[in-house]
């Protein structure tokens, strides 16, 4: 029985190596990232050149909080607050020199926020927006701005700051958690 059941999970693993690696490259063929591998990955596995490139992530888009902004946000309701915040691209393979973003809140990808019946994705918009493009190694600042309505129920006391909305041909490794602006009566 324990011999099955070994025998069951080295099939197992073989089977995800080969789903989230998919087959070997050609010497000539661009390396892009693997929608498929991402489960596997940690942001620290993303981060790493060796681990990231083993499961076909070519690099990332890394959305900061830059540390000289004010840690303690706030808002009224009916008002409106920009938050600096910057988007850096790195890339892991030289065949890799950009990178597609799509900064749109309204679009039907990217990271969302909920509470309750609020859905903050509502109130957020960026600029610059649109399709862009962020070359290797470049750091672009992004303005987020969020509009808070007069009507918020109030039950919703804070915001969590968040890239949503965003969407890169890489992996996004959103850095604003843990950071929220408050919101006053």
């Amino acid at each position: 029985m324990i011999t099955v059941i070994t025998a069951f999970v080295v099939v197992a693993v073989l089977a995800c190596y080969i789903y989230f690696t998919g087959p070997p490259l050609g010497p000539n063929e661009p390396k892009t990232a693997q929608v498929g591998s991402m489960p596997a990955l940690t942001d620290i596995g993303i981060r790493d050149p060796e681990t990231a490139l083993k499961y076909g992530v070519t690099g990332y888009l890394e959305i900061t909080y830059p540390s000289e902004s004010p840690s303690l946000l706030s808002i009224d309701r009916g008002g409106e607050i920009s938050i600096n915040t910057l988007f850096h691209f790195v890339s892991h393979t030289p065949e890799v020199t950009e990178t597609q973003v799509n900064i749109d809140p309204k679009g039907p990808w990217g990271f969302r926020i909920e509470q309750g019946d609020v859905s903050f994705i509502e109130f957020i918009s960026y600029n610059p927006s649109g399709k862009i493009t962020i070359k290797a190694g470049e750091t672009i600042p992004v303005i987020m701005s969020i509009r808070i309505p007069e009507n918020l129920p109030s039950y919703v006391e804070a915001i969590p700051l968040a890239g949503m909305g965003i969407e890169a041909s890489v992996p996004v490794l959103d850095e604003l958690g843990g950071k929220e602006v408050a919101i006053h009566d």
